[in-house]
């Protein structure tokens, strides 16, 4: 009994240890086929630079973080089907009517691939992310002053187009990992356009000295990464998101708060890219 209890706390130890080292080798793990996943996606050719992973590792991770917390801040799966559209606020201002939800679901080209693989009893309910570009126009309509209708009142029309449904998948646990992972690789492709025009617009004049000018340029793989790792060392400014309120009239104009009309009050959280396109963004779970 003497020996037991210190034999007990060093078994506890040893296999504490053994855990936190598995940890450890796991995340490190984790770690480099994240910036590997990434060198794939963006260049290859940095593969050549000595370093190049030790160099990639903080700011890579640092934009992955960064992704999975975007990717946190969208709301979970909202049911889309007619009686939704009837009674939820957000998709009857997004939608023209019910019939466009089906239309949606009929004509998308990534919905009808996925669908041809997936019997209907396997996938009874369709999970995916639905994007929309929200736009908006000063035009001149009818308001209200008081229960008096005025015409040519300046109105501030807000309208949601080019609809896509995005990732479809049949659980809702693997569109929560889908959709980081959907969001980290187009963010890195966007990287990665903006570098190749970047090295696009490096254009060699004549008389120049042709070598010197190549070792200087993004051509240059040691110039490539340090010009990269200077692109995403800021990850909001390739990826952000926003959550608005708006309240809208049925007829899709803004609102002020103490507007008495029948109205669609709701938030939406918006994407802005590095390219500065923005998308309304909506987890969605339809039912076949």
């Amino acid at each position: 009994m003497f020996f037991d209890n210190p034999l007990h706390q060093l078994q506890k130890f040893v296999i504490s240890r053994r855990s936190r080292i598995q940890n450890q080798e796991r995340q490190a793990k984790e770690a480099r086929d994240i910036v590997e996943s990434f060198v794939d996606v963006a260049n290859s050719k940095m593969r050549g630079i000595q370093g190049y992973s030790r160099k990639l590792r903080e700011p890579v991770l640092a934009l992955y973080n960064h992704v999975l917390q975007i990717a946190d801040a969208i709301p979970p799966p909202i049911d889309l089907n007619f009686e939704i559209f009837e009674t939820n606020p957000l998709i009857n201002a997004l939608f023209v009517n019910s019939r466009d939800i089906n239309k949606l679901f009929t004509i998308n080209p990534c919905v009808d691939a996925y669908l041809r693989t997936h019997d209907k009893c396997q996938v009874p309910v369709l999970y995916a992310l639905l994007t929309a570009t929200k736009s908006e126009k000063r035009t001149l309509g009818v308001g209200l002053l008081g229960d008096e209708h005025i015409r040519d009142v300046p109105l501030q029309a807000v309208n949601f187009s080019r609809h896509k449904i995005h990732i479809p998948c049949d659980t809702r646990a693997k569109l929560n990992t889908t959709l980081k992972e959907y969001l980290f690789i187009h963010v890195v492709a966007l990287v990665k356009q903006e570098m190749m025009s970047r090295m696009t617009n490096q254009l060699f004049k004549p008389g120049d000295d042709y070598y010197a000018s190549r070792v200087k340029s993004l051509v240059n793989p040691e110039v490539y990464l340090n010009t990269l790792l200077e692109y995403i060392e800021i990850p909001d400014n390739l990826l952000s998101i926003d959550k608005v309120h708006l309240k809208l009239s049925k007829l899709g104009f803004k609102l002020e708060g103490d507007d008495r009309q029948r109205a669609n009050e709701f938030d939406i959280h918006e994407l802005t890219w590095s390219n500065h396109i923005r998308s309304v963004v909506l987890q969605i779970a339809y039912a076949r």
